[in-house]
Formats: C-alpha cells, sequence, structure tokens
C-alpha cells in the first residue's frame, strides 16, 4: 500500500502543516470575551450574535484538532495549496482536510516482521465509509497526516482501504516514537 516514494515525501515534508498553520490565521475573540468579562449592559444575546459565537467555537475547535489529513495530488490546480517537498519534489493538496480526529478512534503503533514500522489509525464508522470512498475514488493519490499542525507522514493511495484502518509507515523507530509522542 505504501511505496518508498511515500517515505520520501515523508522525511521532506515535515514542515507542511505549520505552513499551512501559518497561512489560516483566524480573528481571536475580543479583549474582553478573552478575559471572560461580561458586559452588564448586554440583557440578549440577538441571533446574529449566537451565529458569531458559534463560527467562533467552530474555529476554536478546528484550531485545537490534533489529527489531520489532507489529499494531495501530483497535479497543480488553482485552489490547491502547493507543498514544497524539496529537491524539486511538489505536491498538491486540498486546504480543508478530508479527515480529522473526529474520523479516528485509535492509534496503534505497529512493527512488520521485517522490522519496518506503521502507525494505525483506526477509523469510526464515519471515518470507514470516508476512507473507502476517497480511497476507491483517489488511488494514485496521497495522504498527507499531520498531528498539531506537524506534518508527520504522506501515504500515497495505491488501493481502496475498506477495513477502515489508514495504514501510514515511518521512517525509522525513533520517528514512530516522536509521532506517538506528539499524540499524548
Amino acid at each position: 500500500m505504501l511505496s518508498n516514494l511515500s517515505l520520501k515525501f515523508a522525511g521532506l515534508a515535515f514542515g507542511f502543516m505549520l505552513v499551512v498553520g501559518c497561512q489560516h490565521q483566524g480573528a481571536g475573540p475580543s479583549s474582553d470575551a478573552a478575559n471572560g468579562k461580561k458586559s452588564a449592559e448586554v440583557s440578549a444575546v440577538t441571533p446574529a450574535q449566537r451565529s458569531q459565537s458559534s463560527q467562533q467555537q467552530s474555529t476554536e475547535q478546528a484550531e485545537q484538532t490534533l489529527i489531520t489529513v489532507h489529499l494531495a495530488q501530483l497535479k497543480a490546480e488553482p485552489e490547491l495549496l502547493t507543498v514544497d517537498l524539496g529537491e524539486d519534489k511538489k505536491l498538491y493538496a486540498l486546504p480543508q482536510p478530508i479527515f480529522t480526529q473526529e474520523d479516528m478512534q485509535g492509534v496503534t503503533p505497529v512493527i512488520a516482521k521485517d522490522g519496518k514500522r506503521f502507525i494505525i489509525f483506526d477509523m469510526t464508522e464515519q471515518g470507514r465509509a470516508k476512507l473507502s470512498e476517497v480511497s476507491t475514488r483517489a488511488k494514485g493519490h496521497f495522504l498527507l497526516i499531520s498531528v498539531k499542525r506537524q506534518l508527520i507522514g504522506v501515504a500515497r493511495i495505491d488501493q481502496p482501504m475498506t477495513e477502515g484502518k489508514l495504514v501510514m509507515a515511518t521512517e525509522n523507530a525513533e520517528h514512530a516514537q516522536q509521532v506517538m509522542q506528539l499524540l499524548r
């Protein structure tokens, strides 16, 4: 499922999510809201204020998301973000993640018989359906897996993933340990 090319991409692209995170800077709450102060003059919340509050909560939840997975491809398109992997290698990723930690229910480090190390993300029921659909339709594309806005791996979609497990190869034992540390 994963190729040596995927491992090379992973080694070269650790800064991707940091760059994406720097490009997305939402407006923070006002200083009164940040300090937890409430105005005595406001006695009722209008629908517009509720909507704005809901949008701020959604933004805060998105910023707190631990795990994200973006779909990427080799072909440039105007709406895609350019991911420079170095050595004249680039991928072009969707700006919004296709999976988040809400689509996952567990993470397990695994060592294969040949000594290669992997991280397996077990998907929720909803995540399984999305993973199956995406991996079937996007064969030959890439999944950019990030934890806390740090790119931890690149996986090439070589076949449909219908078992509800997203498998990411790691470079070595140290890389696997660093990934698991980020997940804590």
